[in-house]
């Protein structure tokens, strides 16, 4: 019997949040010292009392979907929405915000229009966010590059950050829709001519091909392993495509590999989540993972809300634009990142203890 499309979308949602939440307190840790920890043998919550919450990577998705369905499918109503949205989360004090974001929404703030606020930048923002476009316009492939673009360009113009958001995006389209592992290179060619581009995509089916391991393919996208993956789309989207393809799509095995692998943990993990959670369903991610996420006011269960909405294309929302409960959110949510950065100061001994 096949799979509920609805499962699917409700486990690209989840999968990305259960994700984010998971590879947070290993943010920016060089993979030795996640080793030394032994955090990455046995994956749990460790960011509040063995409880997780996420970060600016869900609540970018959050928002983008709200944006999402609010348009209708009208590509400037999407523009509009999605950059009130953002516009107010800043409004909220979030705890982590990239600066290529933050410097767009400042312009946003300022007067400038979505079409013109984006600021020259590969970062890992219009990629951390844009799954959910799979979801809204599933058999629609031009609405599909149109909304990728529209909502990369709100932030980040450099062109190398839609070509990632739309290699994410027409992945996860193909996950949500197929019964069996789908082939992913001949999609990946067709995102861009873009040379550099096809130099990684043409490296990473060679990689995969030839059996290399997942550090020897990082040297090859000029990643320094001992350093982590970066926040820089051209290595975060190969890295990401390489172990969800090497272990099929496997939800546990794939963000324990990309935690382990260090440097931005909660982006690469929510990225991987998504495309998981889009191919297993939401049962194939871990329950106790699922179980051990805290956040609020917008919790996990509502996710299953936004799922059905994207599956009928009905306006939805779980989370207001601005409250005080979200500023009070950000705030809680700064401090324990805080303690974080103090703990990282301390021995090893203490950090292993869990904050």
């Amino acid at each position: 019997m096949s799979m509920q499309r609805n499962t699917r979308i409700e486990g690209l949602l989840v999968g990305a949040a259960v994700a984010d939440a998971i590879g947070l307190p290993t943010e920016g840790m060089r993979p030795a010292k996640i080793e030394r920890l032994g955090w990455g043998n046995s994956l749990e919550h460790r960011f509040f009392f063995r409880r997780g919450m996420w970060s600016d990577d869900t609540e970018h998705i959050i928002m983008m979907t709200q944006a999402l369905l609010e348009s209708g499918g009208d590509v400037k109503k999407f523009k509009r929405a999605f950059a009130w949205e953002l516009r107010w989360w800043l409004l909220g004090a979030p705890a982590a915000v990239g600066l290529a974001t933050a410097k767009a929404i400042g312009k946003l703030s300022l007067g400038f229009s979505a079409d013109k606020s984006g600021v020259f930048s590969a970062g890992n923002g219009p990629v951390m966010r844009t799954a959910p476009i799979a979801a809204m316009f599933p058999h629609d492939a031009e609405a599909r590059k149109k909304f990728v673009e529209a909502q990369t360009r709100i932030t980040h113009s450099d062109p190398k950050a839609a070509i990632s958001a739309l290699a994410v995006t027409e992945v996860a389209t193909l996950l949500l829709e197929s019964e069996e592992l789908p082939p992913l290179f001949p999609c990946l060619s067709a995102v861009s001519d873009d040379e550099e581009w096809q130099g990684l995509v043409r490296q990473l089916k060679t990689s995969i091909n030839g059996g290399q391991t997942f550090s020897e393919f990082l040297v090859t996208i000029n990643v320094q392993p001992e350093k982590g993956i970066s926040g820089y789309v051209y290595q975060t989207v190969p890295a990401v495509l390489f172990l969800g393809i090497r272990n099929d799509w496997d939800f546990e095995k794939t963000i324990t590999e990309l935690v382990r692998a260090g440097g931005d943990t909660d982006t690469t993990a929510a990225i991987a989540g998504a495309l998981c959670g889009a191919y297993g369903g939401v049962q194939s991610i871990p329950r106790e993972w699922v179980e051990g996420v805290k956040d609020w006011p917008v919790g996990i269960s509502q996710f299953s809300i936004l799922a059905k909405a994207l599956e009928k294309g009905t306006k939805s929302r779980v989370r207001p634009r601005w409250s005080p409960m979200l500023l009070m959110r950000n705030v809680i949510f700064l401090g324990v990142v805080i303690l974080h950065g103090f703990a990282r100061l301390l021995p090893l001994c203490f950090l292993k203890a869990k904050i």
